[in-house]
């Protein structure tokens, strides 16, 4: 039993170490520290090698209690080989190695607390902020900026003006779920001057409304009234357990079936990022298996072109690149996802997940791992050690 133990406890601190590494670095790799430090391309692909190995020690030491859980648990064992397929059709359209390295902390994680899960991630990311906010401040690396509306957008040591306001959104959701109940006044605020702090400099808005939005909820939930808004009512429970699903819903009628007007409204809102989606199913389209995309977006003077198509919606993106098994799989995993923290009555969890499926429907970040703890989540699906009930 000591021996389980410490195998257990060790392979734990192997994933964490490894996951805040990997966050990092994969971090770092969006920023001008990779322009001006010499080797960092070198470093990053030794990062993901690095990452390969440390993750089959750490399956090494829990080998034995794998292969008996999965032995014994045949649904768990047929989502995670699904998962797999769908992770190397992924890895096939889109950043091959990398993607690799997301299928193996994806599935590393399941015998991890979701909690430890969040609070290594969102320490990393707020590392990568103070660090590349500070260096850029500073004259150490470039703070490039843009025009916009008689001002400035600042990209804050980031390859681009919007970089740290998202990778802001998605460490201030990941530090609320991770904190839950215990989340004090005076984090609240400093999550929220941070939150102003980005919009000032970068003036992106999607991240700051959203931002505003789940700091007010947990505000109100957590701290004000002590109450479960999500868990407590039966229809908001529903309606976030199948928010996936929904929020492609919404999409595609909005890309397809809306009135002109109707289009015309959401596409100003959301700065043409709905005609760029019709755009993306026009000249694409959607297959079984996906296809890779080579996006056309700055020239090289940091001009959007005259032919840009970018993608900006997670869920266009998903069906667009990565296909159709892969999109019907994932939106039944985070269904799933979804329903494993009503029944474990998280609404904080559910708060947050909630906000960032919207901030997917206009966004691209939303399961991209060195933005977003989300695909983590996955691991909930095939949960291993139940009898220690690691949650």
């Amino acid at each position: 039993m000591t021996i389980v133990t410490n195998n257990r406890f060790i392979s734990e601190k192997i994933y964490l170490c490894t996951l805040f590494v990997w966050v990092v670095v994969a971090s770092l790799v969006t920023t001008t520290y990779f322009i001006r430090l010499d080797g960092f391309l070198s470093l990053y692909r030794s990062l993901l090698y690095l990452t390969i190995f440390a993750l089959l020690i750490k399956e090494l030491l829990n080998l034995s209690n794998t292969l008996n859980y999965f032995r014994f648990h045949w649904k768990q064992l047929l989502t995670v080989t699904v998962f797999f397929l769908a992770m190397f059709i992924v890895a096939k359209n889109r950043d091959g190695m990398l993607d690799i390295n997301v299928l193996l902390l994806v599935f590393s994680a399941r015998d991890i607390d979701f909690r430890k899960l969040l609070g290594t991630f969102s320490l990393a990311t707020f590392l990568v902020l103070c660090l590349t906010i500070y260096a850029s401040q500073k004259g150490i690396i470039a703070n490039m900026f843009m025009n916009a509306d008689g001002g400035y957008r600042f990209s804050l040591g980031f390859n681009y003006v919007s970089f740290a306001s998202q990778r802001m959104f998605f460490a201030l959701c990941s530090y609320l779920m991770f904190r839950g109940k215990k989340i004090t006044y005076i984090e609240l605020m400093a999550l929220l001057l941070a939150t102003i702090y980005m919009y000032q400099q970068t003036s992106t808005s999607s991240p700051f409304y959203l931002s505003i939005l789940i700091l007010t909820y947990a505000l109100l939930s957590v701290k004000i009234f002590k109450k479960e808004f999500i868990i407590g009512n039966f229809w908001t429970k529903t309606l976030v357990q199948y928010g996936f699903i929904l929020a492609l819903v919404i999409i595609l009628y909005f890309c397809f079936y809306s009135s002109g007007n109707l289009f015309h409204l959401v596409d100003q809102f959301t700065h043409n990022r709905l005609r760029l989606s019709v755009n993306g199913f026009q000249n694409f389209g959607v297959s079984w298996l996906g296809q890779p995309i080579s996006f056309t977006t700055l020239d090289m003077f940091g001009n959007f072109t005259s032919n840009y198509n970018y993608i900006d919606s997670s869920f266009v993106q998903l069906l667009v690149i990565d296909g159709l098994i892969v999109s019907v799989f994932m939106l039944f995993a985070l269904t799933k996802v979804m329903r494993y923290f009503v029944s474990i009555q998280k609404d904080i969890v559910l708060a947050c997940l909630g906000i960032m499926i919207i901030h997917g429907m206009f966004d691209p970040q939303m399961l991209v791992l060195r933005y977003s703890p989300l695909i983590l989540f996955i691991s909930r699906l095939f949960i291993l050690n139940e009898d220690t009930n690691i949650e």
